[in-house]
């Protein structure tokens, strides 16, 4: 196997350690990295090649062990800007170090921060910082000098199941901090071009293309995918013809790939050969073919350049020049070993390559497309037809990259398409064949001739407007929305997929083809079986919002408000985070979905919820959101209002008493203390074991529970509105006698929340207190009789236990 694929051992032993040190926050250091080594030289001496195998494997696993130590483990440099972070606003001063990034929502730029002024005093300052601008373009280029003022954040986890791993992605990008500014207006430009750079000409050249599309093509839904296409600018692309795109199955074709480069490449080498054999002198003497393939790779050179260098398209120009190469020599080159080589080029070069999404989706695709298509087409070689052939290879080669993509797909974005299948007989000739070619021989002609930019751009402009048409047509067309693949899914894939294309013989086949699934299958089913007689209280960790997740004994689940955010950012929270969380504690139903009141941070994540996920019923006061009442009635779920001294006993069995608002005072007010005074609070009873909800009641709401003839004395008791100082009476606390407190808040919120008198007098009283902002996601399990606290998503990675019985 090792002589056949000589890249196959080292790239999974180096990915394999790569994986689990990003993973686990274990690495090796280089002195062990350096001792493996030393044992590799010695094992070549010896006469058996097994020992050096081995060897060879232990060193790139070690290697992989260590690689990614500079991204991850920053360390605390004396300087470091991550030791400014603070709510108080700073001057900042440094040079931006990549291409800025622009999109709908804002734009992103990326600083070297040199240093920081305090007053009139300079201070050395050191790192890389991601700076947010909330509105505008952003005209500023690499190299640039710039200052502004900012507060500094070092992104945290939020300690929530399934929550995309935000800190871990900047690291592997050597950002440490981030900031935020409203505009490009707040930056001042200290000096342009403080730092000279090659790449910074191509940024230039590639900003200029890209404004001359948008100006030549007014419809800026047709400019931002054409930019897309020819550039790599795709952040423009607004929202709803990106979900479009991806709804059709298609959305590969707007990134730039291997797809993108070998049409261009692939014209390249015909103008080139044409032209040549125009003349005698090259047509005769010359190697018109290896002539076309030396002038083709530098120009996929300059295109990976123009572009950007996003993973995928280096991958594919280094797949390319290794097939160049092998033609120009006139070897025989094997597929699967010149995807192994550019994988292991890619990533050896730069460790944080393996996890760039776009690198993995595109190896992926090629790798399925590889061992897929050939067996297919050597299934249908009785075909004759030429014609009938090339239609039955284009279905075969969509049809691998749309499955073999499949479950990555869900895995990453939670939602994907196999409408592909269909829909690129479409829009590849339109946009691969069609627009890239048009308009990538229309660029230069751009910038010579700028006054005819609206003309040569025409053709290109009007194939991706009959492109966006048909792809908004296509949102009518079925998605897959799936939340539950987990990371042992994806093992699992990757084994099959290992399995598939390097074994041999058709037992080892079949019988892997057989056990990977039904392994992966019989986890799904063991992981679903939640009914363990206990009951379960799951504190979500949603930042400053709210969410809790019940599962009954029975295994029944009852979902309390879905968090949100408190303004509109362009988000859907529901699919952003509440949503795998959901799926990452498999859960695939919500047999009963609360609404305590319509403040966005309680109610933004459920719609999405709704639409994507069955649920049973749903309970709330007579006010709920017109975004919930409308996927309401659109599915048809069961409606119950309710109020203060309704009493529902679900399997367990469980009772639910509500507490509060009565139903006399449930009105259609606005006002913020209204709405939180409203909200919906209960109990909730199981055997001797209690816990109130009171989601954001207050004061007043308090006082009415007090003077009610309802039991409030409670094992546990979720703390109201986040904690804050207008919550929790002393009075409520003596009758409630909790022996524990929750509340979730997010970190660092600029509510202050909870609040010191809040948290002090629970202290006061000796009651624990777990907190989502401090703790992350808080799980709560009882038999009815004794019942235990963890926090097993704890940011810190700490497992904070207690244990009580009643």
């Amino acid at each position: 196997m090792s002589r056949r694929w000589p890249f196959l051992i080292p790239f999974l032993s180096m990915t394999a350690g790569m994986t689990l040190s990003a993973l686990n926050g274990c690495f090796f250091d280089i002195t062990s990295v350096l001792a493996v080594f030393t044992c590799l030289l010695l094992a070549s001496l010896l006469p058996k090649p097994v020992f050096f195998s081995a060897f060879a494997a232990l060193f790139f696993f070690f290697w992989g062990m260590f690689a990614l130590y500079p991204w991850l483990t920053p360390g605390t440099a004396k300087y470091s800007i991550t030791a400014k972070a603070s709510d108080t606003p700073i001057t900042i001063e440094g040079v931006i170090s990549a291409r800025p990034s622009v999109a709908p929502e804002g734009s992103r730029v990326t600083v070297q921060v040199e240093c920081i002024f305090s007053g009139k005093r300079a201070e050395t300052a050191s790192g890389l910082l991601l700076l947010y601008v909330s509105e505008g373009d952003v005209s500023l280029a690499r190299g640039d000098r710039i200052r502004f003022v900012s507060r500094v954040a070092v992104p945290r986890l939020l300690g929530l199941p399934g929550e995309f791993n935000y800190p871990r992605y900047l690291a592997l990008q050597g950002i440490s901090a981030t900031g935020r500014v409203a505009s490009q207006g707040d930056i001042v430009l200290i000096r342009a071009a403080a730092v000279e750079s090659f790449q910074r000409d191509i940024d230039g050249m590639a900003r200029l293309l890209g404004d001359a599309i948008r100006r030549s093509i007014p419809d800026e839904r047709v400019s931002s995918v054409l930019a897309a296409l020819l550039v790599g600018d795709q952040r423009r692309i607004p929202a709803d013809l990106s979900d479009a795109y991806t709804r059709a199955g298609v959305n590969h074709i707007l990134s730039i790939s291997g797809f993108h480069v070998g049409i261009i490449a692939a014209f390249i080498m015909i103008m080139v050969v044409w032209l040549l054999t125009r003349f005698e002198y090259p047509a005769l003497r010359w190697n018109v073919r290896r002539v076309a393939l030396l002038v083709a790779v530098p120009a996929m050179l300059a295109y990976l350049l123009l572009t950007g260098s996003a993973p995928a398209t280096a991958r594919s120009v280094i797949m390319l020049t290794v097939f160049a190469a092998a033609l120009f020599t006139e070897r025989e080159q094997d597929s699967i070993n010149t995807l192994l080589l550019a994988a292991f080029f890619l990533v050896a070069i730069n460790p944080p390559t393996l996890f760039d999404v776009s690198f993995q989706l595109s190896f992926l695709s090629l790798w399925g497309i590889l061992v897929a298509v050939p067996q297919i087409m050597k299934r249908t070689a009785n075909v004759n037809n030429s014609w009938l052939r090339s239609i039955i290879q284009f279905v075969a080669v969509s049809a691998a990259a749309s499955c073999v993509t499949l479950l990555p797909v869900l895995f990453v974005f939670k939602v994907a398409s196999l409408n592909g299948i269909l829909t690129n007989f479409l829009i590849v000739p339109l946009l691969g064949y069609g627009a890239v070619l048009t308009g990538f021989i229309a660029l230069p002609l751009v910038v010579i001739f700028p006054s005819s930019a609206p003309l040569l751009l025409w053709p290109a402009a009007t194939l991706v407007a009959v492109s966006n048409k048909f792809v908004m047509w296509c949102t009518s067309l079925p998605v897959l929305n799936f939340h539950g693949i987990t990371a042992w899914d994806m093992f699992f894939f990757l084994l099959f997929m290992t399995c598939m294309t390097f074994l041999r013989g058709k037992v080892l086949l079949r019988v892997s083809g057989l056990l990977i699934p039904l392994s992966a299958t019989i986890l799904h089913l063991y992981a679903a079986n939640a009914a363990d007689g206990r009951l379960h209280i799951t504190m979500l960790s949603v930042g400053q919002a709210e969410s809790m997740l019940v599962r009954l004994p029975d295994g029944s689940t009852m979902l309390v408000d879905g968090g949100g955010y408190l303004h509109d950012i362009c988000h859907d929270f529901g699919q952003r985070m509440l949503a795998p969380a959901l799926g990452a504690l498999h859960v695939g139903r919500i047999d009963t979905m609360i609404a305590t009141h319509e403040h966005p941070d309680h109610s933004g994540g459920l719609p999405y919820i709704i639409k994507n996920f069955p649920v049973g019923e749903f309970w709330s006061i007579k006010n709920v959101t017109a975004e919930i009442r409308s996927e309401l009635s659109k599915k048809r779920r069961v409606q119950r209002t309710l109020a203060a001294g309704d009493i529902i006993t679900l399997p367990g069995p469980v009772t639910v008493t509500f507490l509060s608002p009565a139903s006399s005072l449930q009105t259609a007010e606005n006002e913020e203390s209204s709405a939180n005074e409203q909200s919906l609070v209960f109990r909730l009873r199981y055997g001797a074991f209690s816990m109130i909800f009171c989601a954001d009641a207050g004061f007043e709401a308090e006082q009415t529970m007090l003077a009610g003839s309802h039991e409030l004395q409670s094992t546990v008791l979720k703390v109201g509105h986040h904690g804050s100082s207008y919550s929790t009476s002393e009075e409520f606390l003596e009758r409630v006698r909790p022996g524990v407190a929750l509340i979730s808040a997010g970190a660092g919120n600029r509510f202050g929340l909870p609040s010191a008198r809040t948290v002090n007098l629970l202290r006061s009283k000796g009651i624990p207190t777990y907190r989502t902002d401090r703790d992350g996601t808080i799980e709560l399990v009882t038999d009815g009789v004794s019942w235990s606290v963890s926090t097993p998503y704890s940011p810190t990675g700490n497992i904070l236990p207690f244990d009580s019985v009643q």
